[in-house]
């Protein structure tokens, strides 16, 4: 690339989330999903920038006031990291991360109640005996719980607006379906609002209300997600629809 040239890896994108809403962001890898909700959140790595346009989080845009976004994370608005198996410091017990982040929206919470908080949010994400679990390390938990604890951490903040970058593509089948379903029950309990960005046509079908199919850095096809997954127009959008495997007829047995 030539030195001073700008390449617009995301470009000309709009949508919005509503409250108790689930709108997805669909496409394959380097499309440009993780970098939009990055760019949301103001988590881009340094040589990367949101050049135009807006975000507007509490009616405020964040790209024209980029301290407003750093009172907003962990508070109104959180994240769900991709790979729970990363995303957890492995020299802090699972009980200090999740207090720190109860502690960013309710910095008050001290002692009893604070680890009375823990307990709540680690038995709200269904993880059995929650105060065994809070005094182990990330390495003692399996991926599936690990993602639970990342999902509790990102409900401590009560948050409005939940950022889920590919939150199950590290786990295994069995595992995926109980987080979404976590989550969609989690979501019917507070009406928080997510973003959810995967390049799983499943997933999207299952969760979403929304959907945004992104190609290249732009978004080709946006609509109902039953219109999307039952009636795509575009081209690129039925070639991923063709791309999940079917199961065929069962074989009788010898």
């Amino acid at each position: 690339m030539a030195p001073g040239r700008v390449v617009r890896a995301v470009d000309g994108v709009s949508f919005s989330v509503d409250r108790g809403e689930t709108v997805t962001i669909i496409g394959e890898s380097g499309s440009g999903k993780s970098t939009t909700a990055m760019g949301v959140l103001g988590l881009l790595s340094p040589d990367l920038a949101v050049l135009s346009g807006s975000v507007l989080l509490h009616g405020t845009d964040v790209v024209a006031k980029p301290k407003a976004l750093e009172k907003l994370r962990g508070r109104s608005v959180a994240l769900i990291p991709q790979d729970p198996m990363t995303s957890l410091s492995p020299v802090h017990t699972i009980g200090k991360q999740l207090k720190q982040a109860v502690r960013i929206k309710n910095p008050s919470l001290k002692g009893a109640a604070l680890q009375t908080r823990a307990v709540e949010l680690l038995d709200s994400v269904r993880i059995r005996t929650p105060e065994d679990q809070l005094r182990k390390y990330p390495h003692q938990l399996s991926g599936g719980m690990l993602q639970r604890v990342l999902i509790a951490m990102a409900f401590a903040a009560e948050a409005e607006l939940l950022v889920a970058d590919e939150p199950t593509s590290a786990l295994d089948v069995t595992v995926q379906a109980s987080i979404l379903d976590l989550l969609l029950s989690l979501q019917e309990e507070t009406g928080v609002a997510i973003l959810m960005i995967t390049h799983d046509l499943g997933v999207a079908r299952l969760v979403s209300d929304r959907i945004h199919v992104m190609k290249s850095g732009t978004f080709v096809e946006s609509g109902e997600a039953e219109q999307i997954v039952d009636h795509p127009a575009e081209a690129y959008t039925k070639k991923l629809l063709s791309s999940v495997p079917e199961l065929g007829p069962l074989e009788p047995s010898l």
